[in-house]
């Protein structure tokens, strides 16, 4: 309190109606030793009221007897209008009971007015200003306590001799998943935690109350009894009363489990990182900005003729190579750090320490703190010795290969040679009469001619990608080879393609299109069959290359199939789509493995009916030259053969399954 306040004078308001009482108050307070007090007086409690409600009142002196009160509601009622200020009362009853209620009811003191003087009364005055203050400062004190231990996330408790909760904090009721603290009162850690923790709790509460040393900062392992495991930053106290003596402890706990998970998760990935640095085959080290190794791995340890870690850290390269090898190296590692600029897989002739030359591939990049500053480096070198000794094999062999040149060049005379007559043979296969004489020949010339071809491919294949010479005309000649072996390859499918003789004819087109007009060509004998026709057709299909006609004859083949598949009254769909591929299957040996491919995008015809299905002995053999399910007469076993043919020379593919449900589905694609 100032000078200035403690020298003003403390009003007091007098709420009195006998008119004799309030007098004889004023005589007392007139006193010197009443000098510091100022009286007030109003003669009811309605103008008491609203005199404590302008403020400004240091204490009431109160008469329980007022003609707009009951006596049993006035000091309940003064009390209510201010409970900041401190209420004496004043009786003319000598009733003890009366007085104990009313100093419970919150009343500072009860005089009895026969027997008061000035000295009683000064004194019960400032009395009770003086422990009103203090009880108002020991409530803020309480409220501070409250607001504490209701709000800080930090877990607080107090504890009694015995290790018994005696008040705890709404994070520690939270953490044990109670309603309310006082839930808590008389309970020990084992009925909130595992019996472990518990008792290592309890022993480390002893040693505090015993020693009267706290524990600070212990870093605890709190298991609860669901399993769950927490981290706690703990810190207990020894609990003293008034004179000194230990009653108890208290203790505050901070949640670390989120920073324990995240420790972990550091040490696993150092962990991580060092088992990787350890065993990659590359030296790896890290030095300072003075060049001092802060780090290594154990294949830059073996490099350099350390046994472990403690023999390299903190040494310079100097320690470990003649000088001519360290100034190379200290100029690298001064470039890197002075102009914070990596050096990046650059080959170099180094000499290790038994004198063996090898070559390395070295990348150093700077490393930087959080202000930007460089403040070493990490040097990465591989060992690409014998990576350079295949450069040089294969250097030698290209020129032995240039060396040859004369004898690639007649091979590739012959290849065209031969390419010429296999011309020839096509032209006079492909108007043969009889299908199976033109299978046993194409068979043949396949096995006789397709054979050496294929050798011939991949020599000239592998001499391309082996073969590295500074002289053109190798690169041509190998070229006109790989052409030619293409062109004598293609004639021999020719051959095998009997079925179809002429050249495609292709150009872009819409597959939906092409599928509506073959299906008008078999309108007539669906509607003899009695078939219901459904049309799935797709619009702004991608166009794809085909032969209009061919594909026509396709389709016009697998519809025909159907149609004598399905019994009166079926169901014949047919469906047009595009997607990209996702995972392709194909059947061992099909060429369409070659052409059709996962992530490509293509174009889907369907055709699916309703009938029977194909018997699955007989569903391998269907595209089997003569071969045909169908009664004598229907069918020359030609059909599927051909269809299949022409899907294949325009690179697509065509697969035929019998459906779970009955029936067969026709699925043909084709390349965008």
């Amino acid at each position: 309190m100032n000078a200035s306040k403690s020298n003003a004078k403390r009003k007091v308001l007098l709420i009195e109606d006998n008119l004799g009482d309030a007098r004889l108050m004023r005589e007392y307070l007139a006193d010197p030793a009443g000098a510091s007090f100022e009286l007030e007086h109003v003669t009811s409690l309605t103008d008491g009221l609203a005199r404590l409600g302008n403020g400004g009142i240091d204490l009431v002196l109160l008469d329980l007897s007022l003609p707009d009160s009951p006596m049993a509601e006035t000091f309940k009622r003064a009390h209510a209008a201010a409970p900041e200020v401190p209420i004496i009362v004043m009786s003319g009853l000598d009733d003890e009971r009366n007085a104990i209620e009313t100093v419970q009811e919150g009343a500072q003191d009860y005089l009895v007015k026969a027997f008061v003087d000035t000295r009683l009364l000064v004194h019960a005055m400032r009395y009770a200003i003086e422990r009103k203050r203090a009880e108002e400062a020991l409530a803020q004190e309480r409220d501070l306590l409250h607001t504490l231990l209701d709000n800080l996330p930090d877990r607080i408790y107090f504890k009694d001799s015995q290790s018994r909760f005696t008040r705890i904090s709404k994070a520690v009721a939270k953490q044990f998943k109670i309603s309310h603290p006082r839930e808590a009162m008389g309970k020990t850690d084992r009925d909130f935690f595992s019996a472990e923790h518990a008792e290592s709790a309890r022993m480390d509460e002893a040693q505090v109350m015993e020693t009267g040393h706290p524990v600070l900062g212990k870093v605890e392992r709190e298991v609860l009894p669901d399993g769950s495991v927490t981290w706690a930053l703990t810190t207990k106290l020894p609990l003293k009363n008034r004179q000194g003596k230990i009653i108890g402890n208290f203790g505050i706990s901070r949640d670390i489990t989120e920073i324990k998970r995240i420790e972990e998760h550091l040490d696993s990935e150092r962990n991580l990182l060092r088992s990787l640095i350890d065993n990659l085959p590359d030296y790896i080290y890290v030095k300072d900005t003075e060049g001092r190794y802060l780090l290594d791995n154990i294949a830059h340890r073996r490099w350099l003729g350390a046994d472990a870690e403690s023999q390299v850290i903190g040494r310079r390269v100097s320690d470990f190579f003649p000088p001519e090898s360290t100034a190379k190296f200290a100029n690298d590692d001064d470039r890197v750090i002075q102009s914070g600029f990596a050096l990046l897989n650059r080959e170099e002739l180094v000499e290790d320490r038994f004198g063996n030359k090898r070559w390395h591939a070295t990348t150093k990049v700077p490393i930087r703190n959080n202000a930007g500053k460089v403040t070493g480096l990490v040097g990465i070198s591989r060992d690409i010795t014998e990576g350079k000794l295949s450069e040089e094999a294969i250097r030698e062999a290209n020129e032995e290969l240039a060396r040859n040149k004369d004898e690639l060049q007649r091979t590739l005379s012959e290849l065209q040679r031969s390419h010429e007559d296999l011309k020839s043979a096509q032209f006079q296969l492909i108007q043969a009469e009889k299908m199976q004489s033109i299978g046993r020949l194409a068979a043949g010339i396949a096995h006789e001619v397709k054979n050496p071809l294929g050798i011939l491919r991949m020599g000239t294949d592998y001499l391309a990608q082996s073969l590295k010479s500074s002289d053109e005309n190798v690169s041509l000649i190998l070229t006109d080879m790989t052409d030619a072996i293409k062109r004598a390859d293609g004639i021999i499918m020719g051959l095998l393609d009997f079925s179809v003789p002429h050249a495609l004819d292709t150009h872009a087109e819409d597959l939906s299109s092409i599928l509506d007009q073959s299906i008008g060509l078999v309108r007539h004998s669906l509607g003899e069959a009695g078939l219901k026709l459904v049309r799935e057709l797709g619009s702004d299909l991608p166009p794809v290359w085909i032969d209009r006609n061919k594909i026509k004859q396709v389709f016009v083949n697998i519809l025909t199939n159907a149609i004598h598949a399905t019994p009166e009254g079926g169901t014949i769909t047919v469906r047009t789509s595009s997607r990209v591929l996702g995972k392709v299957d194909h059947d061992d040996g099909s060429r369409e493995a070659d052409r059709i491919r996962a992530g490509e995008t293509v174009v889907i015809a369907e055709v699916i009916d309703s009938g029977s299905g194909i018997p699955e002995d007989k569903l391998r053999h269907i595209f089997d030259p003569f071969f045909t399910t169908k009664a004598t007469g229907k069918g020359t076993g030609l059909g599927l053969t051909v269809t299949k043919k022409i899907v294949e020379l325009h690179g697509g593919s065509l697969d035929i399954r019998n459906r779970k449900e009955g029936g067969v589905t026709v699925t043909i694609m084709f390349k965008v």
